[in-house]
């Protein structure tokens, strides 16, 4: 009897896993798949396809990886909170260096369209066209606003209007200057205008707000440094208290409930760290 039950309870696994197990790979498959090919499309304004194919494939194995390499690391009785904590950076790290390097690209886009108005302003006044003026700041400025202008030139050519272009350009790197340069390019285009006038007024704009800006990064540094000193401080107690005695931690690490509230304080610690940076972060104005 003891063994036709055991056979019973082995086919029932059997049959249960040969039904689940084909149907959760294909769903984390799917899932993997999904997620690669958004991360590889958020990430071909950044770079090439071909690279950010790469990357978005590095950054699908990024939990596993983390996962592995802090189990390894990490004392034996703290290797589920490091494997905890390596799933998790795994998927949050690939959106932060995404956002980081957009915002990088957009603030030096931001930097360099001062000279790219000032030699397009130059332009007009030696006579030349739009499109001429165009090409004069991607021979003579270097990238990201070299490949951006670049990209508006090669639609252009390829039957694409100006007008879609440079939308398309404010899609890519949005920016109130940038938005003001292609409303004054428009009007001048449909209804007349002295652009070389306009492109200085809209310099000296971006010069009045980039002012404004530092004065509030000023302002808020010191909210930002007491975020992050709040933020380190339980993390550093907790460091020094286990390097002091572990004895204090084993019932944290040993049972579930311990292991539970630590994951509520990690979860909490970076819900804190986003909510301190929202604060003391003003967006674009």
């Amino acid at each position: 009897m003891l063994v036709l039950i055991l056979m019973l309870v082995f086919c029932t696994v059997g049959f249960i896993g040969y039904q689940i197990v084909p149907m959760v790979y294909s769903k984390t498959a799917l899932f993997g798949e999904k997620r690669q090919q958004r991360l590889s499309v958020d990430m071909e304004s950044l770079m090439s396809r071909n690279e950010a194919k790469k990357m978005s494939r590095l950054f699908i194995f990024a939990p596993l990886i983390l996962a592995g390499a802090f189990y390894f690391l990490a004392p034996p009785e703290m290797r589920f909170f490091a494997v905890v904590c390596g799933i998790v950076g795994g998927l949050i790290f690939p959106g932060i260096y995404i956002k980081v390097a957009r915002k990088k690209i957009k603030d030096k886009f931001a930097y360099q369209l001062i000279d790219a108005l000032m030699i397009m302003s130059s332009s007009f006044r030696g006579g030349l066209s739009l499109i001429q003026a165009l090409e004069a700041v991607v021979e003579e400025m270097p990238d990201p606003i070299r490949a951006e202008f670049g990209i508006v030139l090669g639609e252009n050519k390829m039957g694409v209007s100006l007008e879609e272009a440079l939308n398309h350009l404010y899609n890519r790197v949005p920016s109130v200057a940038l938005q003001q340069m292609n409303t004054a390019i428009l009007l001048a285009r449909e209804t007349g205008g002295n652009l070389p006038v306009i492109f200085n007024r809209i310099v000296n704009n971006i010069r009045e707000r980039r002012k404004i800006q530092q004065s509030l990064d000023t302002l808020t540094l010191q909210g930002k440094i007491q975020g992050v000193v709040m933020i380190l401080l339980p993390v550093a107690f907790g460091f020094i208290v286990y390097s002091a005695n572990r004895q204090i931690f084993d019932h944290m690490f040993q049972s579930e409930l311990g292991r539970a509230l630590l994951i509520y304080a990690l979860v909490s610690e970076i819900i804190g760290a986003i909510l301190v940076w929202k604060i003391s972060t003003f967006k674009d104005f």
